[in-house]
């Protein structure tokens, strides 16, 4: 009788006979708690997995930020103030570090507040050279990371010629200030329609009126601040794209020259 052709599996199905064979196989048998990253490039291997695919995993498990999703009226109403952006880049760590350095402050008018063997901080620039900065940069694209509380980039070696780059920003206190705005333009809106009721104006044109200047004041906070939280989101994105693929960037002569200036 001729030999049965093997039995094939989707792979949905592989996956789950694989899990529950972990599974059956860490209940069944003493395995240690902890391994070290060669140890477990080794046991990858064993099961077909490549070396590339373990350090890429590992440097983005050491990169990790647990981030837990935000909750409250705030972040309901205005949205999340906490942004990230990561990818594999060819390069040596630290000079990946240093370029992402020299991007940040020449081309989003940040200075640095702290530095960490793999990490630096920025803040907004400020002072006399960040605002001559501001008032001359005429593209209409700003420095949209200038409003963030703080930009951090953390460059991982994965392997030799290639990094992960990790970029973070938050813009907790953008987001307050748009809160807060937001929060004044509705109490106007009811004391707009108190004073109108008291004053004798005709009852639902006042309630109208009052009405829409407090939802458009929630409608405003919403949109500024989304859009500008948008805008250091892509920043960030950008910041990367000028790491990977080396795009040009445009700059004025004034540019040049705090530049120089700087170094």
């Amino acid at each position: 009788m001729a030999d049965l052709p093997a039995p094939t599996l989707p792979r949905a199905a592989l996956e789950r006979v694989l899990l529950r064979a972990a599974e059956l196989q860490m209940a069944n048998a003493e395995k240690p708690e902890t391994l070290t990253e060669t140890d477990l490039i080794a046991l990858a291997e064993e099961v077909g997995i490549s070396p590339l695919a373990v350090r890429q995993a590992l440097a983005e498990e050491r990169m990790r930020v647990a981030q837990p999703e935000e909750r409250g009226l705030i972040a309901s109403l205005a949205g999340p103030a906490s942004f990230a952006a990561s990818r594999i880049v060819p390069g040596n760590a630290k000079e990946i570090l240093d370029r992402i350095d020299r991007s940040f402050q020449r081309d989003e008018n940040l200075a640095e507040r702290r530095r960490f063997p793999d990490r630096i901080v920025w803040g907004a620039r400020g002072g006399f050279a960040g605002a001559v900065r501001e008032l001359t940069r005429l593209d209409g694209r700003g420095f949209p990371l200038v409003k963030a509380d703080e930009v951090s980039a953390t460059v991982i070696q994965v392997e030799p010629g290639r990094v992960h780059a990790r970029v973070e920003t938050t813009l907790t206190r953008r987001r307050a200030v748009a809160v807060r705005n937001g929060t004044l333009g509705t109490v106007a809106g009811f004391a707009l329609t108190n004073v109108l009721l008291v004053l004798g104006v005709f009852a639902p044109l006042t309630v109208v009126a009052g009405a829409a200047l407090a939802l458009g004041s929630l409608w405003l906070v919403r949109r500024n601040y989304r859009r500008d939280a948008a805008k250091a989101h892509l920043a960030i994105e950008q910041s990367l794209d000028r790491i990977e693929f080396g795009q040009p960037r445009k700059g004025g002569l004034l540019d040049q020259l705090l530049l120089n200036d700087r170094s």
